[in-house]
């Protein structure tokens, strides 16, 4: 092992320009030597592109499977390419994935072509080149090799579902009230070349300048704690576009469930309207929204702590929202038919992802028992299914699963079953598909559930709010 790499497996990943030094000083030769010896080392790893004077992020192979390694990583942006960091902690904030509207209002790099700045195409192209982010068109996520603690994609998509539908309703409420005119408001939308979660042309006395109206922006942060460094890309954001000549004037919002005392002093220096969520539509609203987010971010540990508080929060939304969890009843669906098998089930899993066969995969469900693992399939729509997507369960998913299945060595002595829960039936052909499934295979176990089977697994729970939320929600045919 060289000197560079005993510095790097006893301090971990650090900065070119620090493990120059060190090597200076542990082999008693000029600095310049050092950060040559350093440049040219094809023995270990390095991150480059991303860092003032040309510096570059050094590890050892052996660090990327180590939690550390991200951790030093986010902070070797944050001291050494600010710039860069915005992306990577917009990613931290929301679980490690995020779709890519999103993404763009949550970093400050343009859009559009603007001088003196990279856009965000290309800024992203950077650091998936590197292996550091991974594009699966549209969400960008954090590469796997950074052990960091992920949101389910259930989680993350539901979150920019409450996202989406608490821009909508901010936007009516800003236009019942005259902030914006009429029929200009647009969500995602382009303003001073970047991205804008809301956009919104207002006529408002004092935003009038040499007789043109001004605009409302604003963006949301939901579901993740908020701290003053996390709110610096919509500062930055409107900076730039308040540095333009003879640019219109503005009312910028910023959308929040919570947010920390430091976050929220910086946001009010800067002239920015904090829209909480709780003072927008309602306290018991903005608290139902929270414990939503709390649930769906920690299915496992909630379904096994507090199995029935799902059911509460169908109730309480359907008062503030009915639209909302209309929306979002896939997800609660799953949910349900994790709370029926973490009954008796070890451990509960929502939404897990795996990669196999070439292609990235997801489970709805998957419970592990003492002497089973069931991964099921979960779908809640109008529509009976049909027998392509029972095709694609059987040809694609079941054998990806099973590959992935065999490879745990946990799992060994296991037996493995396949489910598949469906709202509204099996069209005849995908009955007939998945009856003669079924009787076929012989080295896993393959079962369907619809409508009357659900109601009976509630009549044996004996679990009146579910079957009461299984009539009035789930198996309700007009939703």
């Amino acid at each position: 092992m060289t000197s560079i790499e005993n510095i790097l497996f006893e301090h971990g990943p650090i900065m070119s320009s620090e493990l120059s030094n060190r090597l200076h000083l542990k082999e008693s030769i000029p600095l310049n030597t050092a950060s040559q010896k350093v440049s040219r080392d094809r023995n270990i790893k390095k991150i480059k592109g991303f860092y003032t004077s040309n510096q570059s992020f050094c590890f050892l192979e052996q660090h990327e499977q180590n939690g550390l390694f991200y951790d030093r990583f986010i902070k070797s942006l944050f001291d050494n390419g600010k710039k860069y960091w915005y992306c990577i902690n917009a990613l931290r904030l929301h679980g490690g994935m995020l779709h890519k509207d999103f993404l763009e209002c949550y970093t400050n790099y343009p859009v559009l072509a603007l001088k003196g700045h990279l856009p965000f195409n290309k800024v992203l192209q950077k650091f998936i080149e590197q292996g550091i982010l991974v594009y699966n068109s549209p969400y960008y996520s954090i590469a796997p090799k950074f052990s960091l603690q992920r949101n389910s994609s259930v989680a993350n998509r539901t979150i920019e579902m409450i996202k989406n539908d608490t821009i909508t309703s901010f936007h009516s409420l800003v236009k019942n009230i005259g902030l914006i005119s009429f029929n200009t408001g647009k969500h995602f939308a382009e303003y001073g070349k970047y991205r804008w979660s809301f956009k919104g042309v207002s006529a408002v006395t004092g935003l009038f300048q040499n007789g043109s109206p001004g605009f409302l922006l604003a963006d949301i942060l939901l579901g993740t704690s908020i701290y003053k460094d996390d709110v610096s890309f919509f500062i930055e954001k409107l900076k730039s576009i308040q540095s333009f000549a003879n640019a219109p004037r503005i009312m910028p919002f910023l959308i929040v469930d919570d947010l920390d005392k430091e976050a929220l002093g910086l946001l009010k220096q800067k002239g920015v309207v904090i829209g909480f969520i709780k003072e927008l539509f309602g306290q018991k609203y903005a608290e139902t929204l929270k414990e939503l987010v709390s649930i769906l971010t920690n299915a496992g540990a909630s379904l096994k702590k507090s199995p029935d508080k799902y059911l509460d929060l169908i109730k309480q939304l359907k008062k503030y929202n009915e639209g909302l969890v209309n929306n979002i009843r896939g997800t609660l669906f799953e949910y349900m038919v994790g709370h029926i098998h973490s009954i008796n089930c070890q451990s509960i899993d929502l939404g897990r992802e795996i990669i196999e066969n070439n292609a990235r995969h997801e489970m709805d469900v998957l419970a592990i028992y003492n002497d089973r693992i069931v991964i099921a399939e979960c779908k809640a729509i109008k529509s009976k299914i049909d027998i392509d997507v029972i095709d694609k369960w059987i040809n694609i998913k079941i054998p990806a699963f099973k590959i992935w299945f065999d490879k745990q060595e946990t799992f060994k002595k296991k037996q493995l079953e396949f489910e598949f829960w469906s709202t509204s039936g099996f069209t005849k052909t995908a009955l007939d598909r998945l009856e003669k499934f079924s009787n076929s295979v012989q080295k896993y176990k393959v079962v369907y559930k619809q409508a009357e089977d659900m109601r009976q697994i509630a009549r044996d729970m004996d679990n009146k709010k579910l079957k009461e939320e299984l009539d009035n929600f789930f198996l309700k045919t007009d939703v």
